[in-house]
């Protein structure tokens, strides 16, 4: 390459600095991706069947969520607005309230 420009010279390294930059980026994505999340793991996953209600004269939602492996109920509803967390009320036994 003795006869080509300055010019020239600089676009072709541009370019090929481009390239390499494209090229790591494709590498790093590759080997660093991130790990598989699954919603419920384990051997109890779907076990539960969940449900939102509206309290009459609320602005919230309670979340129920029933257990039948140990018959109970739960629920969980917003709690201070600037915690952001859920409060959680006692299970209720649903033996106990319905009989077997």
């Amino acid at each position: 390459m003795t006869g080509t420009k300055p010019a020239a010279k600089g676009s072709l390294i541009s370019a090929l600095i481009v390239v390499n930059l494209c090229l790591l980026a494709a590498l790093l994505s590759a080997c660093f991706a991130l790990p598989s999340a699954y919603a419920q793991p384990g051997g109890r996953g779907g076990e539960y069947l969940c449900v939102t209600a509206k309290p009459a004269g609320q602005t919230y939602e309670v979340l129920y969520v029933l257990d039948p492996a140990t018959h109970s109920l739960h629920a969980f509803y917003p709690g201070l607005p600037q915690s952001r967390l859920f409060s959680k009320t006692e299970p209720r036994d649903l033996k106990k309230d319905f009989g077997e």
